[in-house]
């Protein structure tokens, strides 16, 4: 009931104007952990400008490493695919690089950081960076906001605002499943 009680105040905190294209904590997945997410999320003040579904997948490589692809369509044809390499380089904190295609081909940037509140739920928060190539050269900052809640060894939820700096920004969540 705590649980449920945190994530319905969550949700209502990041409702406001925030960002979910991270969908990812401060930590790396173990070596051999395989995970497979699905986030509804909603693009404000640009992007897809409305509804976008991703679908996340990642693996553990070795310890402190994984890596990531990540598929996404929206309304108006928009779409994302993407990929990624995390490296753990302290407790709870993490930075990915990697590249994506959404209209124009980009390079991307994380470094998240897990403050633990208890016992299976964490908040998370760093900077996510992406640098487009297209007609022009832009360089995109969001401030990554999330609540993750641990309801089994094997299922996590995921609530996720990305606020834009410069840019628009990103309010999802979602399911993460471990095998």
């Amino acid at each position: 009931m705590k649980k449920i009680i945190l994530l319905i105040i969550m949700v209502s905190l990041f409702i406001n104007d925030t960002s979910a294209q991270v969908f990812n904590t401060g930590q790396t997945l173990k070596k051999g952990v395989f995970s497979v997410g699905i986030e509804p999320a909603i693009h404000l003040n640009g992007g897809a400008d409305g509804a976008m579904l991703y679908v996340h997948a990642g693996y553990g490589v070795k310890k402190g490493m994984d890596i990531a692809i990540t598929a996404g369509l929206g309304r108006l044809n928009a779409r994302y695919v993407g990929a990624n390499i995390e490296f753990a380089f302290a407790n709870r904190m993490s930075f990915a690089v990697g590249a994506h295609e959404s209209g124009n081909f980009g390079l991307d940037g994380t470094f998240l950081f897990d403050i633990p509140i208890k016992n299976g739920i964490a908040i998370y928060l760093g900077l996510d960076s992406d640098l487009n190539f297209g007609s022009k050269i832009n360089a995109l900052i969001w401030i990554p906001v999330g609540v993750e809640i641990v309801i089994s060894e094997r299922l996590n939820l995921l609530f996720e605002s990305c606020i834009g700096i410069n840019t628009y920004h990103i309010i999802g969540g979602g399911v993460n499943f471990y095998f």
